[in-house]
């Protein structure tokens, strides 16, 4: 990173078992890869539950509850398979599970390298969406961590550390006072952009938080001072 560089935050909100999350990862990721400037950008994982203390139970069954209708509950899952598949993505809503994900939540926490952390995300989502591992049981996630080389230590890190449960919700809140549901993103301190959004529309938030901050780092390397005097 040279000097006229400054660092490029995103912050990120999903869940793994929000059907549009793992679609406006996929999204995202196309478009931070096409970024000019994507080694300046720095991507914080936040978590967010969208069913706290909710029991496990297939997410056919959770969908029905919510819409009432098991026609609208199909149309939704429709909808998501179609987008999915356009991104690469295989959804497969009949092994699907559906509940509280403070477990995996706090799983990723415990990983402090980025590059670790994101295969662990993606692990997370493609073996619950795709193949139907659970991400309520211990054992399961624990498998899924050694698959995505997560090691034994910080698995045992991730349930046994009251501070992790705390990011997990500190995470929540931060959510909640910008909207009421994920995925979400927010672009250095920007307006919150909500929902699995087209590939586009993250290509433009990335340009625009690199023009803000180019017209901040202009604005500071005028006020200096040297043998002639200072400028204003």
């Amino acid at each position: 990173m040279n000097s006229n560089t400054t660092t490029l935050v995103v912050d990120i909100w999903s869940d793994f078992v929000c059907p549009w999350c793992w679609i406006a990862k996929r999204r995202f990721d196309k478009a931070l890869a096409a970024f000019e400037h994507k080694d300046a950008v720095q991507v914080n994982l936040r978590a967010y539950r969208i069913a706290p203390d909710y029991q496990a139970e297939p997410i056919k069954a959770a969908l029905l509850k919510k819409f009432r209708d098991p026609m609208a509950a199909e149309g939704m899952m429709y909808s998501v398979q179609s987008h999915g598949v356009a991104e690469g993505l295989d959804y497969r809503f009949d092994t699907m599970l559906f509940g509280d994900t403070m477990d995996a939540h706090m799983l990723v926490k415990a990983v402090d390298d980025e590059a670790l952390r994101q295969r662990l995300v993606e692990v997370l989502y493609e073996q619950s969406i795709s193949h139907g591992k659970s991400l309520f049981d211990r054992d399961s996630l624990a498998l899924l961590a050694a698959q995505a080389g997560v090691p034994a230590e910080m698995v045992k890190r991730a349930w046994s550390t009251p501070q992790l449960r705390q990011q997990v919700q500190d995470d929540e809140r931060g959510a909640s006072r910008m909207a009421s549901g994920v995925p979400l993103f927010v672009f250095g301190n920007g307006t919150p952009i909500s929902g699995a959004q087209p590939q586009e529309v993250f290509q433009q938030a990335l340009e625009k938080m690199h023009a803000r901050s180019q017209v901040n780092l202009a604005a500071f390397a005028g006020q200096a001072c040297g043998v002639a005097g200072c400028t204003i």
